[in-house]
């Protein structure tokens, strides 16, 4: 994109991301009072606070339970792209990408802990021949996870990936629910973040 950086005002901080930062913990009373302890000694830049703030989250997040941190992590993600893309004109598949690989892991945890077989569907968004392209195509969790074609390199979209996944439970030509055999033992789930895997240990 390129261009000068827009200053984000403290109204906004508040108002247009207070919704996640609520949900994060983060009233308005404590930015307020962060952002006095923050700024002090330093010349405060608002977008370096937001910066902080989103760090802040993701550092705390890791303290989480696996499916919470993921589920957190996507919203957090998302939001940075957002901001990227409305204050320091830039591209947002970059955070986009993060948010949807949090996403991901999230699907893949759900079902890898579920007795019920879900499927990841891609849902696509607009202003972009790629991603409809790959309308409707649908995956298990670990092949998506493995493809990962969202906010990639292939995205044409000048404000970026706007499309989206969505999990779906599979159900059989009688639609009805499609269980796994109960007798069978997930040992183990392989969960990738920021190109590193984890392991969860199921019994």
């Amino acid at each position: 994109m390129g261009g000068k950086k827009k200053q984000i005002t403290f109204k906004a901080v508040k108002y247009k991301y207070g919704r996640i930062m609520s949900r994060l913990g983060y009233s308005d009373e404590f930015i307020d009072n962060y952002y006095k302890e923050w700024s002090k000694d330093k010349i405060p830049r608002l977008n370096d606070f937001m910066w902080h703030l989103f760090n802040r989250a993701l550092y705390e997040n890791e303290n989480l339970n696996l499916e919470e941190m993921f589920f957190r992590h996507k919203q957090i993600y998302y939001a940075m792209g957002i901001f990227v893309m409305e204050y320091e004109n830039g591209n947002r598949n970059r955070y986009t990408r993060l948010a949807f690989e949090a996403e991901l892991n999230y699907f893949l945890l759900k079902n890898e802990q579920s007795n019920l077989f879900y499927e990841v569907r891609i849902i696509c968004g607009t202003n972009c021949e790629y991603a409809e392209s790959i309308n409707g195509f649908q995956r298990s969790p670990e092949d998506m996870m493995k493809w990962q074609p969202l906010a990639s390199e292939k995205c044409i979209n000048p404000k970026g990936c706007n499309c989206g996944y969505s999990l779906k439970i599979l159900r059989d030509e009688n639609d009805r629910l499609l269980k796994k055999n109960k007798k069978i033992k997930i040992k183990t789930a392989t969960l990738i973040f920021k190109g590193q895997k984890k392991y969860l240990f199921l019994f």
